[in-house]
């Protein structure tokens, strides 16, 4: 059994829960493991070098879909990575299902800040002591390949949805293509599945009372050295059920929900900038309403406006302050 659904992309856009919610669903089914990597480039942190295409081919693509009921009308694996690979790029288009291939877009700032978190929390591509502004600062110097973690170190540049979507619909066709958006499916999960489910042909009945657990959710360490531990034995324990276990006790035990944090105004208006034409793209090129992405925009110009006027304050203030104590020959 091969999938007929595919979701490609984008990395930090709840693709996650998305899987969850979809194989959950009784007409619905998915590879053994969400994300299998099987089609990600060679010489990427994604690839796996015992279980991919150029050494298993569509045979072993096949056995991770393996427990799949043959009466699900959706079979479907997520590896947000794809949209990047020209591996899957060259071979996913090609195999026997003519699979569709779902890609969900974020607000690229709001995007960029979670990968940056979830990078530097959840594991320790990114280090710790590294701010966001100094990690926007490495990505424009190109200084930094983040331990070899491409999708750290190229983020700016994956950011820019309509680069990669366009390669996809030169191979596939737009209407092999759904894109959605982060801000529908967190927004109203219960609305967003409806109408996904049925784009996809499963009855939309079964989230009327759905739960919408999340899925893969960044996370904040307590003790760094603890968190670098568990980075280490995750990835030599054999994914099951003991491995759901320990994660679910460290979890308990070591982290805690990623704090907000408040990145450098100045730098997060200069991304805002850098991406407004996007949004035309995206809106002309693939019918998109990105109302939500413009005003998350003006909410950051008006928090910069008011930023850069308290400082003006301030500044005004010690000045005056400065000119009445010298008339007062102090």
């Amino acid at each position: 059994m091969l999938p007929n659904w595919i979701i490609a992309g984008a990395p930090k856009t709840a693709t996650s829960s998305l899987f969850r919610w979809l194989v959950d669903h009784p007409e619905a089914a998915g590879s053994a493991e969400k994300e299998t990597y099987y089609f990600v480039d060679p010489g990427t942190h994604m690839f796996q070098e015992s279980n991919n295409f150029a050494r298993h081919g569509i045979t072993g693509y096949e056995a991770l879909f393996k427990d799949c009921p043959a009466s699900a009308k959706v079979v479907v694996e997520s590896t947000p990575g794809y949209i990047y690979s020209e591996t899957a790029l060259r071979e996913l288009p090609h195999l026997p299902t003519k699979p569709k291939f779902i890609f969900v877009l974020r607000e690229p700032v709001a995007q960029l800040q979670s990968l940056f978190v979830y990078f530097q929390q959840n594991w320790n591509w990114i280090d710790r002591d590294l701010s966001f502004a100094d990690f926007i600062a490495a990505l424009e110097a190109g200084k930094s390949d983040f331990k070899g973690n491409e999708l750290a170190a190229n983020a700016l540049g994956n950011a820019w949805y309509p680069d990669h979507l366009r390669k996809w619909q030169a191979a596939v066709g737009r209407e092999r293509m759904l894109v959605l958006l982060f801000e529908d499916l967190v927004g109203d999960s219960r609305a967003a599945m409806r109408t996904i489910s049925r784009h996809l042909g499963i009855d939309p009945a079964f989230y009327d009372d759905y739960e919408f657990p999340a899925e893969n959710v960044t996370y904040e360490a307590r003790i760094g050295a603890l968190q670098d531990l568990n980075i280490w034995i995750r990835s030599r324990l054999p994914k099951g059920r003991i491995y759901d276990v320990l994660r679910r006790l460290y979890r308990a035990a070591n982290t805690r929900p990623a704090s907000r944090q408040s990145p450098d105004v100045a730098v997060v208006r200069r991304l805002t900038e850098r991406f407004s034409p996007m949004l035309d793209e995206l809106e002309q090129d693939f019918e998109l309403d990105l109302t939500a992405w413009r005003s998350a925009a003006q909410r950051r110009e008006f928090a910069f406006t008011a930023a850069w006027g308290a400082a003006d304050q301030r500044l005004s203030s010690a000045a005056s302050g400065r000119r009445i104590a010298s008339n007062r020959g102090v």
